[in-house]
C-alpha cells in the first residue's frame, strides 16, 4: 500500500467529487428494474485523478499477494478490486470517513454489477424482474431493506462496521475474508433473485411496468402527464442528493404555506442534500406522482389540496407517502442531532414541519414540470 501511495499523486477533492457523483447516480437508478450500472469507464477516471496507471495497479496487486495462496484466486487477484481497496486505505489514512464510506458503497455496487451480468447475462425483462423481486421471501436482503439500493447501502455499512480496522491495518488474512464475504452475500441474494426470475419467466408471469394510455383522449393526456412526472422525479432526486441543490423558491413557498420558522425550513432543506437520502426522496416522490389524475393536481390549485390530503390520511394505502415523509424527516433531524428539540415541539408544529418537507420536495417536481 505504502509503495503505491508514494507513487500516486492524488487530487483528493476531485476524486471525492467523482466518487460521490458516480455512486449517488447509480444508487438512485438501481431502483429501476433491470438497471445495469456502467462503472467500467470510471475506473480510468479514478486512476487519472490518483496519478496512477493500469500497470501501477497490476504491479501493486501482484506485490500485495505475492507468496500467498490468494495470488492464485480470482477474487483477491483482480487489479480493479485491489485498487478500490487502496482508495479505502487512503481515505482511512486521511481520516475521511465520509469518502471512505462512499468508496465502500461504490465497491459494493460494483460487485453487484459484476454478478448481475453473470446471472442476467443475455436479457432482462423489466416486468418479470419486478415480479420476481416483489415475490421473494421476507427474509431476503432485498426485501428486508425494501429496495435493492437500500439493501446495498445497508450491506456497505455492515462491511464498514466489520472490516474497517483490518482494511486500515492491511491485515491481508482479514482483507481476503472481507472481499469474499462481500461477494458471497451479494451473490447469494442475486442467485435467489435469478432463480425466482427464471421461474416466473418460464411460467409467463410478470407485472406491468407502466399503465397503457387509453384511447380516451383525456386519459391519454393524463398518462403523458404522469409519465413526465416520473421522469422528473429521478432528475429532482439527483439534483438534491448528488448536486447538493437547495431550491430556494420551493423552500420559500413551502415555508409560507405551512408557516414553519425560517430556522426549521432552512435546516431541513439544506441537510436534505445527502446521498444517503436518495432512495427515501425518490420513493416519496414516486408515490406522489402515482396518485396524479390530471395536470391541475400538480400545476393548478388542486396541488395544495392534493398534498394536504396525502398528509392527512390515516390507515389507508395512501398513507405510504405520509409515512415516507415522516421517516425521511426523522432521519434528517436525527443525523443533525435535532431530534430532542423536535420532540419538544407541539403536535401541531410537528405536523407542519412534516407538511413543509412534503411541500418542499413535491414543489421541486412541480416547479420543474409546470
Amino acid at each position: 500500500m505504502r509503495t503505491l501511495l508514494e507513487k500516486s499523486k492524488i487530487n483528493k477533492q476531485k476524486l471525492k467529487r467523482a466518487l460521490n457523483k458516480v455512486t449517488a447516480t447509480n444508487l438512485s437508478k438501481l431502483s429501476e428494474p433491470c438497471f445495469y450500472p456502467r462503472l467500467f469507464p470510471h475506473y480510468f477516471e479514478f486512476l487519472r485523478l490518483c496519478g496512477l496507471t493500469e500497470k501501477d495497479v497490476k504491479e501493486f496487486t501482484k506485490r500485495r499477494w505475492m507468496g500467498r495462496k490468494e495470488s492464485k484466486f480470482k477474487i483477491e487477484s483482480e487489479p480493479k478490486a485491489n485498487f478500490y481497496n487502496f482508495l479505502m486505505y487512503y481515505f482511512l489514512l486521511e481520516k475521511d470517513q465520509v469518502a471512505y464510506r462512499t468508496t465502500m458503497l461504490f465497491y459494493v455496487i460494483r460487485i453487484y454489477t459484476n454478478l448481475l451480468n453473470v446471472y442476467f447475462r443475455h436479457y432482462c425483462n423489466d416486468a418479470v424482474f419486478k415480479y420476481a423481486l416483489e415475490n421473494l421471501a421476507r427474509t431476503h436482503l432485498f426485501v428486508k431493506n425494501k429496495t435493492i439500493p437500500n439493501a446495498l447501502y445497508y450491506l456497505s455499512q455492515e462491511m464498514v462496521r466489520r472490516w474497517t480496522k483490518d482494511l486500515e491495518e492491511e491485515n491481508l488474512d482479514r482483507v481476503s475474508k472481507f472481499m469474499r464475504e462481500c461477494r458471497h452475500r451479494i451473490g447469494q441474494s442475486l442467485r435467489s433473485l435469478a432463480r425466482a426470475y427464471y421461474k416466473a419467466s418460464k411460467e409467463g408471469v410478470g407485472l406491468k411496468t407502466q399503465i397503457e394510455p387509453s384511447e380516451d383522449e383525456e386519459n391519454a393526456y393524463q398518462y403523458q402527464t404522469v409519465e413526465k412526472s416520473i421522469r422528473t422525479v429521478d432528475e429532482v432526486t439527483r439534483k438534491v442528493t448528488v448536486y447538493k441543490y437547495v431550491d430556494k423558491k420551493a423552500q420559500k413557498e413551502a415555508k409560507e404555506v405551512t408557516k414553519v420558522s425560517l430556522e426549521l425550513a432552512s435546516l431541513v432543506s439544506v441537510n436534505l442534500t445527502n446521498v444517503k437520502y436518495t432512495d427515501d426522496i425518490r420513493i416519496a416522490l414516486r408515490l406522489f406522482v402515482e396518485g396524479l389524475k390530471d395536470t391541475d393536481m400538480i400545476c393548478g390549485k388542486s396541488y395544495f389540496v392534493y398534498v394536504r390530503k396525502l398528509m392527512a390520511v390515516k390507515r389507508t394505502t395512501k398513507a405510504h407517502f405520509k409515512q415516507r415523509i415522516n421517516t425521511l424527516l426523522l432521519k434528517v433531524l436525527g443525523d443533525i442531532s435535532y431530534i430532542k428539540r423536535f420532540n419538544m415541539l407541539t403536535s401541531q408544529t410537528k405536523l407542519l414541519v412534516n407538511l413543509f418537507l412534503a411541500y418542499y420536495i413535491t414543489m421541486m417536481v412541480r416547479n420543474t414540470i409546470c
